[in-house]
């Protein structure tokens, strides 16, 4: 596979994981407005990846980073499994998704600047030309969501796999799991992934029945 075809195919696997989450958290509208909002989101999400793809190299070493990835992504979960969707599409509901998209696939897109190996050229085109795949995935996945809101819980739990991730990345995590006999990567990934998910239904369940006291 040729450098850009390599990362033409790494492209259109984030822009279809970036359509996923931002679907799942999509404000109720018109279709009129939904539209707008995703073809901004789409646009926004291309400029954030090429910078962020582009400075992987640094990012991946700050752990300063890597810390407030963590935070924003579990704090990103246990909000979503609270309060859900935004009731109505608006300036700040678009950047909030935005942000959303960006912080929980950080993974995705330093996995696309690895595989750069210097072409810049072919990373603005790829992501520029994985827009319409964005737009289609995730306007098609919120119409979904709207007749089934469990799949809400999708994206919930698409943060705090992205939040496991990083932490396991952390050098000092990274070194304690190193020392563990027999712990398969993934096993600890899934088990973070379920406390944060458990914390953030643990969090819902206090907010619900403070209400109905």
């Amino acid at each position: 596979m040729t450098s850009f075809g390599g990362i033409i195919v790494i492209a259109g696997i984030v822009a279809v994981d970036n359509a996923l989450l931002a679907g799942l958290l999509l404000p109720h509208g018109t279709w009129r407005q939904k539209k707008a909002m995703v073809i901004t989101i789409g646009l926004l999400l291309a400029a954030t990846q090429i910078v962020l793809a582009a400075g992987v190299d640094r990012m991946l070493h700050n752990v300063a980073f890597r810390l407030i990835g963590i935070v924003l992504l579990s704090w990103m979960c246990i909000r979503t499994l609270q309060i859900g969707a935004g009731r109505a599409a608006s300036p700040w509901q678009t950047a909030k998704l935005w942000l959303y998209t960006t912080v929980g696939n950080l993974d995705n897109m330093f996995w696309l600047g690895s595989e750069l190996k210097g072409d810049r050229l072919w990373l603005i085109v790829a992501s520029l030309a994985t827009i319409p795949l964005f737009v289609a995935v995730a306007l098609f996945l919120s119409q979904q969501c709207e007749k089934q809101t469990w799949i809400l819980h999708i994206g919930a739990g698409m943060m705090a796999w992205a939040a496991a991730a990083l932490t396991l990345d952390v050098p000092a995590v990274k070194a304690f799991i190193g020392n563990l006999d027999d712990v398969p990567r993934t096993t600890c990934q899934c088990l973070l992934t379920v406390a944060i998910l458990a914390i953030g239904l643990w969090f819902r369940w206090l907010v619900t029945h403070r209400r109905t006291a």
